[in-house]
């Protein structure tokens, strides 16, 4: 019986093991612009041959409505998330976005209320307020949960990716895409630099 127990939690423990990581840097090839410069750069990981399956992570991001602007006014999800976004201020707001396939309006709500939207497209969702034309965001739906905001060093990391082939890309609203093709082990980390340049390309 101790062995069969023992065995069991052996098995738990690779499972819970067999996910890699991939790491690296980004890199900007245009003379005289560093990245902090030309705003936010996502790094994410699509299928190689497809879609990934993956279920939305737990957790719920927020977009709150305070001093008439959008906070965080830049926001990252995997496709299929909803985005809760309450309004803290006095006066009422609406958030909308033309954004298709993400196409969505709220509505008008007051302080102290909020509205929820699922966006189930990958893409960048630009969204406004109908009374305020000054209140502008973006947010980003990566088409899995393996993403992150590259640093103003142009780091990243993504941890707890499922072992496989994967297509990593970047998307920036003011610089062309870099990307290629990454193998992730079932432990340890891949490295996966990548530059961009005027011409795109990885």
């Amino acid at each position: 019986m101790a062995a069969v127990l023992l065995g069991a939690m052996l098995l738990l423990q690779a499972g819970s093991a067999a996910a890699g990581e991939v790491r690296g840097r980004v890199s900007l090839r245009v003379e005289g612009v560093r990245l902090v410069d030309v705003g936010p750069v996502v790094v994410f990981l699509e299928g190689a041959n497809g879609k990934i399956p993956y279920d939305p992570p737990g957790h719920t991001p927020r977009i709150h409505q305070k001093n008439a602007t959008f906070s965080p006014s830049f926001l990252v999800i995997a496709a299929g998330q909803t985005v809760v976004m309450p309004n803290d201020d006095v006066i009422f707001h609406n958030v909308f976005s033309y954004s298709k396939p993400n196409r969505f309006d709220l509505g008008l709500f007051p302080k102290g209320s909020s509205r929820s939207v699922a966006l189930r497209y990958p893409g960048a969702v630009r969204i406004y307020c109908s009374i305020h034309e000054s209140m502008n965001a973006i947010i980003f739906v990566a088409p899995s949960p393996w993403f992150d905001v590259v640093r103003p060093t142009g780091n990243f990391s993504m941890t707890g990716v499922p072992a496989g082939r994967y297509r990593i890309r970047t998307w920036s609203e003011k610089l062309p895409e870099a990307s290629a093709t990454v193998n992730v082990p079932v432990e340890g980390s891949v490295p996966a630099d990548l530059s961009i340049s005027p011409e795109g390309g990885a």
